[in-house]
């Protein structure tokens, strides 16, 4: 028995140098600055920073969102109306190689037009890629309203 743990150690070892725990924090550093940049409300800065250069926005109710431009364009659009607060709740990460899969919740704070304001959120699944800089930046994002 210890013999065949050992053997998937080395196994996982081999495989994943440096580890699926690492990558899984490599990709929730990502989720944590993706909220960074959302709160900082500049739509090239989260293109860039986050998404791929071909990356694809499925939004509800909405037509898809392809290529950095128009992601940037597509968040900008939203801090322009004065959408703040994001907050992202992981459920899981599934690492396979260069490749991220996420399930989670997320929430917003949107304005109402006569003043205040009113949280709403929903789930998301969002397939990440570790691009050759190191960094893992959202190849696929698909959200909906409620929870």
């Amino acid at each position: 028995m210890a013999y065949s743990q050992l053997a998937v150690g080395v196994t996982l070892t081999l495989l994943f140098p440096g580890g699926v725990f690492a990558t899984e924090a490599e990709i929730e550093a990502a989720r944590a600055q993706w909220m960074e940049l959302f709160s900082a409300g500049d739509g090239m800065a989260v293109a860039e920073q986050s998404f791929s250069e071909d990356a694809l926005l499925l939004p509800p109710d909405s037509a898809p969102v392809e290529g950095r431009e128009a992601i940037a364009a597509f968040w900008q659009d939203i801090f322009d109306v004065g959408v703040t607060g994001l907050e992202l709740d992981t459920i899981s990460i599934d690492v396979i190689g260069d490749t991220g899969i996420v399930t989670g919740y997320w929430t917003v704070t949107v304005p109402f037009d006569g003043g205040g304001t009113t949280e709403v959120g929903g789930k998301e699944l969002l397939i990440y890629k570790k691009e050759a800089d190191g960094v893992w930046r959202a190849t696929r994002d698909i959200w909906n309203d409620g929870r």
